[in-house]
């Protein structure tokens, strides 16, 4: 599916659609499949592997598909939940329903593709390492995930207000060319976390020998690397948020932006975490973008009802100037 530039409303239906209905379709749809192997799988199945790739976890198929039924209902109901509380942001709203889906999507096709290849086993003892199954339920989960995301729609959130009498400004002159540009980055106290969580999942996986927990804490590592400080430059061009190494890079448009304030972020409380975040509750209910540490941070109205955000020292200076740029029109340089 595509986009529906024109939808002026909220799309309920589809949006409950992809977020709730899905996941139980799906959960129910595998526990279907389940329930026609009856007759031809070992009672009880196996459920777990040790690292030697014997089976030393066992369940009765009645359970499993209890099992699988319960975590349809839950995802159903988380993305009901989520889905309501962000209910003026498309973006976020259609990340919630690729997560619930695509999970679910993962969950059911691992369980089914498992116990599938148990099937004419008289002990589930005999049966093999899931080691295939994983990958192949991994692309199902990404796939059907990708699928709820595109089925929701974009929607109007209603035009931004123009800078208030009150919002920050910097006067400048007709022929003036200005730009402010700051650099911020991960307080001490999440740096050393951050660090420490790398290490210890490395360390898991040399001790454990399971190289994927290895390979995670590298990748964990690259991602910390890109984004543990970043620059924020505001000019005539607009505003642009990029990584230490250019990545990543977020730019708005001067054109695309209704005003700037500033206001005070604290990570945990209204973002639930550090890094390139959305706020589901509270005050920046819908707000989406960089938070590296608390504090004061620069907010962009867009026009299209959107609000992005930065935590950056001297907020204020750079609301000041995203409003007296927006205001006097856009300038090139000469």
């Amino acid at each position: 599916m595509t986009d529906d530039p024109g939808t002026d409303r909220r799309p309920t239906g589809r949006i409950l659609l992809s977020s709730t209905a899905a996941p139980l379709a799906v959960a129910a749809a595998g526990a279907l499949v389940l329930r026609s192997w009856h007759a031809q799988l070992p009672d009880p199945i196996a459920t777990h592997w040790n690292l030697d790739g014997t089976a030393d976890g066992f369940a009765g198929l009645p359970a499993t598909i209890a099992l699988l039924l319960g975590f349809g209902v839950l995802f159903a109901a988380l993305g009901f939940g989520l889905t309501r509380a962000a209910d003026t942001d498309p973006a976020l709203t259609r990340a919630v329903a690729a997560t619930v889906t695509g999970t679910v999507a993962f969950v059911t096709a691992l369980i089914v593709l498992v116990t599938g290849s148990q099937r004419g086993l008289a002990d589930a003892a005999a049966a093999s390492p899931p080691g295939a199954s994983l990958l192949a339920a991994l692309g199902i989960g990404v796939a059907l995930g990708a699928v709820a995301a595109a089925a929701v729609p974009r929607w109007s959130r209603g035009p931004a207000s123009p800078p208030a009498a009150d919002a920050p400004r910097i006067p400048l002159g007709a022929d003036e060319l200005v730009a402010w540009t700051r650099s911020v980055a991960t307080g001490n106290v999440t740096t050393i976390v951050l660090v420490a969580a790398i290490g210890i999942v490395a360390a898991l996986g040399v001790l454990t020998r399971l190289w994927i927990l290895l390979g995670l804490a590298v990748l964990l590592a690259v991602l910390v690397a890109l984004t543990c400080s970043i620059r924020v430059t505001v000019d005539v061009r607009g505003v642009t948020v990029a990584g230490l190494f250019g990545w990543p890079h977020l730019h708005t448009p001067l054109g695309a932006i209704a005003s700037a304030s500033v206001t005070d972020v604290a990570p945990l409380k209204h973002f639930g975490g550090y890094g390139y975040r959305v706020a589901v509750l509270g005050p920046l209910r819908g707000a989406r973008g960089f938070v590296l540490r608390g504090g004061p941070a620069l907010v962009l109205h867009r026009r299209d009802g959107a609000r992005t955000l930065v935590v950056v020292d001297d907020a204020a200076t750079a609301a000041g100037l995203v409003n007296a740029l927006v205001e006097t029109g856009p300038r090139h340089p000469q």
